[in-house]
């Protein structure tokens, strides 16, 4: 993928710092899977669009040798097991590392080991990646169960909902 979101100069400090995530899960067999902004960039390709982390899923069963790969490796994040999310920071860049929750139609704790996901290379990382389709999916829940960021995440749907030419379901 050659081309960059409008804040082109912060990801490309972001993709180095989210390809060393990536890379340490997958030398430990753990396959992250690509979603949010990045996923959502990705598809639509809109250059306008701003992408300010890079969020992954794991499986559940992966997060305490993820927080142990993290320890190995000296870096700094922060867990917050009531949401199953682990915030890796260096200054502003972020990686976020979720589990698949609950409530979603096409993303299922079970499908993460199957073969239904995208498969893109991440600026020379291979990774799987959500679908368009477990996009729409994504955001329709993240409004639903959203208290303080429904007009963010309104935005996102939106600018989706253009690309697509319809209304998210």
């Amino acid at each position: 993928m050659k081309i960059y979101p409008k804040n082109k100069g912060f990801f490309k400090r972001l993709i180095p710092f989210a390809k060393r995530i990536i890379q340490i899960c997958k030398k430990d067999k753990i396959n992250p899977i690509i979603y949010g902004s990045f996923s959502h960039f990705y598809h639509t390709k809109d250059e306008n669009m701003k992408v300010n982390d890079i969020d992954i899923i794991i499986p559940k069963k992966s997060f305490p040798r993820v927080i142990s790969l993290l320890r190995e490796n000296k870096i700094k994040f922060k867990y917050y097991s009531q949401w199953d999310t682990i915030v890796i920071k260096d200054g502003k860049l972020k990686v976020e590392i979720d589990g698949v929750g609950t409530g979603y139609k096409t993303l299922k704790e079970a499908s993460l080991s199957k073969n239904i996901f995208n498969k893109i290379d991440f600026y020379g990382v291979k990774i799987r990646m959500i679908t368009l389709k477990q996009l729409e999916d994504v955001y329709v829940v993240a409004y639903n169960r959203s208290k303080d960021d429904k007009a963010k995440i309104l935005k996102k749907i939106k600018s989706l909902e253009r690309f697509l030419g319809r209304k998210l379901k």
